[in-house]
């Protein structure tokens, strides 16, 4: 697995546990935290760094163009 199949997989995840918070425990803060997601989506997507490297990098997650050399 690459480190963009560890980010998305880690995405989605995170969405999924967010939208049943939103659906279980509180609407607001649901909510809030599935935009604080999109937020960091979309920074990863303009700096090509994601916080969930902090943790699929060191299980050994490489990048595609990294791994292919």
């Amino acid at each position: 697995m690459y480190l963009e199949n560890g980010r998305a997989m880690a995405q989605g995840i995170m969405i999924l546990i967010f939208a049943a918070i939103a659906f279980w425990v509180n609407l607001t803060i649901g909510l809030a935290l599935v935009a604080f997601m999109g937020l960091m989506i979309l920074q990863s997507a303009f700096s090509d760094w994601c916080p969930s490297d902090l943790f699929l990098r060191p299980i050994g997650l490489k990048k595609k163009l990294e791994s292919k050399g």
